[in-house]
């Protein structure tokens, strides 16, 4: 939806005749429409830089910072694909690029051979330490010089809430 779309539906209807003229409500089409210009553009910034940068997508940016941020640097295929918002083949693709380049290892579970774990590796970290800086500034860019703390702060507290208590989907 353009934002020409969006803000040409009225959700007030008609005013009564001899009323005072008041402000239109805030139309959250309009937030969500500017919401996924600025993700859309920060996104693509960020997969251009992490491709010039350090030959990796914003996926595998992703799947990577997921397995640095959980317990042992390792999760399960399964919970990787849920955290990293991918089909599970998908993930097994990107995941399969990753360990062949020695950033990424997969190990069978000693317990339950249908569990397969995917594992952050030496290299991985280090290529997700130089990734990270790549990945702040572009933030800080196209984002974060646009906001006061003040605005930050207001914008972390309502997505929060509009993400709820489960926070990834």
């Amino acid at each position: 939806m353009t934002e020409a779309n969006a803000n040409s539906h009225h959700t007030s209807g008609p005013r009564p005749v001899g009323s005072a003229a008041r402000a239109e409500p805030p139309d959250a089409r309009v937030a969500w429409h500017n919401l996924l210009q600025v993700s859309t553009r920060v996104i693509r910034e960020f997969d251009r830089r992490l491709d010039r940068e350090h030959r990796i997508s914003a996926r595998e940016f992703d799947v990577l910072i997921n397995l640095d941020n959980a317990p042992d640097r390792r999760l399960r295929m399964t919970e990787l694909a849920n955290v990293a918002m991918l089909s599970s083949g998908g993930l097994t693709r990107l995941v399969g690029r990753l360990e062949e380049r020695g950033f990424v290892r997969r190990d069978q579970d000693t317990v339950d051979a249908r569990t397969i774990y995917a594992q952050l590796t030496g290299a991985g970290q280090a290529l997700l330490a130089e990734a990270r800086v790549t990945h702040d500034a572009v933030i800080h860019d196209l984002f974060g010089a646009h906001l006061s703390a003040t605005e930050v702060d207001a914008m972390t507290r309502t997505l929060a809430g509009v993400l709820g208590p489960d926070r990834r989907t």
